[in-house]
């Protein structure tokens, strides 16, 4: 029964719209990234990179053209599925190219980052070039095919998971007791032309909070149903574009908008485009192929693991957005407001010489403020200062002066000072942070 449901027909329209707006927003966020100076400072002015657990072995190349050549090729590749040309080559290459850049620099970290790589991976297996594509025409394959249901329900399934995980997120105490931290983020865009008068009183941060909460959880839902789409469509238009003026979330509202679209049924598009000629929309009934055993192993276990990982909080008895263990990865979108201060104490274990390190000596001002928070960056950036100083034949003790405010309230000890960070683990680390 199942199977029969995913190899249902479905036209290629919406799939293919759907890899137009994913290839251009990705190839225009690539762009932008580049014509404001990122690649720069984020692959190529630090003396120290941050790494995702697991993943210290990505280092950046050395050479900067060879840097820019990265970052040029994968800009490249998104344009190509854009246009859907060598499209099988270019998902790999863009997926490949994406997830490398991204890993590169944890300090870097967006939601988003994440989202483009999880879509790319799908494209890999997907057939979103058999129509209106460059593919198409270079093998004259005029009329729209058809493609089993599958392909198109796997890039459904995930936007639902990531909206859905996104409400559930918000479901803590400082968003629907103190409506934090919007209350705190509206309040500074009260010269927001036309509602910004609005924003000064707290009730408008309440339902705001609890607008978004509701959006979140339902509008997947509400984009399944036939009835209701277009309502929940026009609903995520405004929602995302009122989100891109009111917060800087780059290009993270365009890439949802345009994750909508492939609820659009093609039966729907005709409807909204009765102008086109009939043969750009030519439905003719084409056999299908069913997934393959070993896709459909992969799809299962691909997407438990696209449940569970966000949930991994919940085994531990703590305000996940004050320990920040297990926060990447789990669609906590806009949840805090956060700051700390952070500076280490050295100790030389054979001179009993001691000295302070200023983390803004070494560090970018973005890596200096994503670390006085995280406590895995705290506790990199250790290792990385016993690293040079063993080179410097020292034997050192190092110990962290922490402070951080989590949404507006007083500034406390994050980690606690007495520990020996290079005689612990990164997973250890958590242990170490105080009480909120």
């Amino acid at each position: 029964m199942f199977l029969n449901f995913l190899n249902k027909q479905a036209h290629i329209f919406p799939l293919a719209m759907y890899r137009a707006a994913f290839g251009f927003l990705a190839f225009i966020s690539i762009v932008r990234f580049m014509a404001n100076g990122w690649v720069k400072a984020c692959y190529l002015e630090p003396e120290f990179h941050f790494k995702y657990q697991y993943f210290e072995w990505v280092k950046p190349l050395d050479n900067i053209t060879a840097m820019y050549g990265v970052v040029l090729l994968c800009a490249i590749s998104a344009l190509c599925i854009g246009v859907g040309f060598f499209y099988r080559i270019a998902t790999v290459a863009f997926f490949i190219l994406f997830t490398y850049l991204e890993l590169l620099a944890q300090s870097w970290y967006l939601n988003h980052y994440y989202f483009v790589s999880i879509i790319a991976l799908l494209l890999c297996f997907i057939p979103a070039q058999k129509g209106y594509s460059f593919d198409a025409l270079r093998k004259k394959k005029i009329e729209a095919p058809f493609v089993p249901y599958w392909s198109v329900f796997i890039l459904k399934l995930q936007i639902t998971i990531v909206y859905f995980m996104a409400g559930l997120a918000k479901l803590k105490l400082d968003w629907l007791l103190e409506a934090l931290p919007l209350k705190i983020w509206l309040k500074a865009k009260v010269d927001t032309p036309l509602i910004g008068m609005f924003f000064q009183y707290d009730e408008t941060a309440y339902i705001f909070t609890y607008f978004a909460i509701l959006y979140d959880l339902t509008i997947p839902f509400l984009l399944w149903n036939k009835k209701s789409r277009p309502y929940a469509f026009i609903a995520v238009v405004l929602f995302h574009v009122l989100t891109a003026i009111l917060f800087n979330i780059g290009m993270f509202p365009w890439i949802m908008i345009a994750g909508s679209m492939i609820f659009i049924s093609g039966s729907e598009w005709r409807r909204l485009f009765r102008k086109i000629p009939k043969q750009i929309l030519l439905e003719k009934k084409t056999n299908t192929a069913a997934p393959k055993r070993v896709m459909l192993v992969f799809m299962i276990g691909f997407f438990v693991f696209q449940i569970g990982l966000p949930l991994r909080y919940l085994l531990y008895q703590e305000n996940v957005l004050w320990t920040e263990r297990n926060f990447r990865f789990s669609w906590n979108v806009m949840l805090m407001e956060k700051s700390g201060y952070a500076v280490f104490s050295i100790a030389d274990k054979n001179s009993e010489k001691k000295w302070i390190e200023y983390p803004k000596e070494k560090l970018t001002v973005i890596q200096e403020k994503q670390m006085s928070f995280q406590p895995d960056m705290i506790w990199q950036y250790a290792q990385f200062l016993k690293s040079k100083y063993d080179l410097q034949g020292y034997d050192v003790s190092i110990k962290v002066k922490n402070y951080v405010t989590l949404n507006g309230r007083p500034s406390k000890e994050f980690i606690s000072k007495e520990i020996d960070l290079v005689s612990i683990g990164r997973n250890d680390i958590y242990n170490y942070v105080q009480a909120e």
